[in-house]
């Protein structure tokens, strides 16, 4: 079961058009997918490209052993409070391929931690970003 990192922020508004590349509604997250993607290597944690996936976006992560990326998109839209912000989750992903995974133990542990370590000190160091949990 994945971890998830939650915390609220309005610094990833939706893009105007964002609507036209996602698969469905709500499911948007792009600008915060980009601050992943290109500020992840500060924590040595090299990315990729991002895509569109139909519960939000993808940053894939360097990774010789078996594909790694990061999930991003929103939880909860804009609330009632009137701060305008949203909260986000981030979440880690490993998906060691089939043939790998019968031919022998693929223990993808130790990059996933890697990565969520990362994710925390990438959230943390933003003073645009709060109410920071681990569900």
């Amino acid at each position: 079961m994945n971890r998830r990192l939650t915390f609220k922020s309005s610094a990833f508004p939706k893009y105007p058009n964002e609507d036209e590349e996602t698969v469905n509604e709500n499911c948007w997250g792009k600008r915060l997918a980009e601050w992943v993607r290109d500020n992840l290597p500060r924590f040595d944690i090299g990315t990729e490209d991002i895509l569109c996936e139909d519960w939000g976006w993808l940053v894939s992560l360097k990774n010789d052993d078996f594909p790694l990326w990061v999930g991003c998109g929103v939880v909860e839209e804009e609330g009632d409070d009137g701060t305008g912000e949203v909260e986000f989750g981030l979440f880690v992903a490993a998906e060691p391929g089939f043939l790998k995974r019968l031919f022998k133990k693929v223990d993808t542990a130790p990059a996933v931690a890697r990565v969520e370590a990362a994710l925390e000190k990438l959230v943390a160091s933003s003073d645009q970003i709060r109410d920071v949990s681990w569900e």
